[in-house]
């Protein structure tokens, strides 16, 4: 049973670009573009809103279930929460890389120090080596 309140041109078109952007992320995967971790947060959202579009009914009870008089406004309050935790994903995925570089860097700093000492014995003739 068709919902009146969303036109069938609209919907087919909200089907194919939420079936075309999973296509998408899916390539990215394959591709080794997109780690299958950072994409969970894409494919879940997305197969919400394809969900919601292709069964229109369960955004107006998601958005009693809320409180929300009008389901439009319960749309944008789930794409703001959905903003936010994709910024906070981001955020942390940010976090936990610049940790890891710094000390990366602290540890070929070491090395290279632990180099040029290794090369100034050398150049002296105090290799150790026999």
């Amino acid at each position: 049973m068709r919902h009146p309140l969303v036109p069938l041109q609209l919907q087919l078109l909200a089907i194919g670009v939420l079936v075309a952007f999973i296509s998408w992320v899916i390539h990215l995967i394959r591709h080794h573009r997109l780690s299958v971790r950072d994409s969970l947060l894409w494919l879940l959202s997305t197969i919400a809103a394809l969900v919601a579009t292709v069964f229109p009914i369960s955004l107006q009870w998601i958005a009693s279930a809320l409180g929300i008089a009008v389901p439009s406004n319960a749309v944008f309050a789930l794409a703001f929460v959905y903003v936010l935790l994709n910024l906070l994903a981001s955020t942390i995925t940010l976090s936990g890389n610049a940790a890891r570089i710094r000390r990366i860097a602290q540890e070929c700093t070491l090395l290279r120090a632990e180099l040029d000492a290794l090369r100034a014995r050398v150049e002296r003739g105090g290799g150790g080596c026999t």
